[in-house]
């Protein structure tokens, strides 16, 4: 899924060596519904915790961003979604990966039955988008693309209805 690359760089007025994560990519979906933010909790072990966010997941190699939000949030949460919109893209770690983070609105939703692949342990939850808020500012919510995700939402939202 991920190799390890090594790429020169002109920095300044010589070549630097810069070791790095190749990445495909990676798709994330928010989706608001009567002021309810749907939601997956599960345990990352990178950062040793149970953590909220949105549903998302790693682009196979070839699958447009669109495809794989779709997939994502199908296999996560058991939903499908009519109407797609993007809320733009972010690089969450450029430091040491070109991975690129695709994030996608969607609405229209209907409840079908969670794909979860083998080792998966996700739970979905639906949380009021005041708490949800509420959570981002007392650092009960720490995943950069739900964050990044809520505030471009709440920014178009917001700008709507002034």
């Amino acid at each position: 899924m991920f190799n390890f690359i090594t790429k020169d760089v002109w920095v300044g007025n010589k070549v630097r060596q810069f070791k790095m994560v190749d990445h495909p990519g990676a798709a994330a979906t928010l989706v608001v519904e009567d002021g309810q933010v749907l939601l997956v909790e599960q345990y990352r072990p990178a950062a040793g915790r149970l953590m909220l966010e949105l549903p998302a997941g790693t682009i196979d190699r070839g699958e447009p961003p669109i495809e794989c939000a779709q997939r994502e949030l199908q296999e996560e949460t058991g939903y499908s979604a009519q109407h797609w919109e993007t809320l733009g893209h972010l690089y969450p770690t450029p430091g040491y990966t070109n991975e690129i983070l695709y994030l996608y609105l969607a609405s229209g939703i209907t409840k079908g039955e969670q794909r979860l692949d083998d080792g998966e342990d996700i739970k979905v939850r639906w949380v009021p988008l005041d708490e949800v808020r509420e959570m981002i500012d007392n650092d009960g919510i720490n995943d950069a693309k739900t964050i990044v995700s809520i505030f471009r939402y709440l920014s178009k939202h917001q700008s709507k209805s002034e």
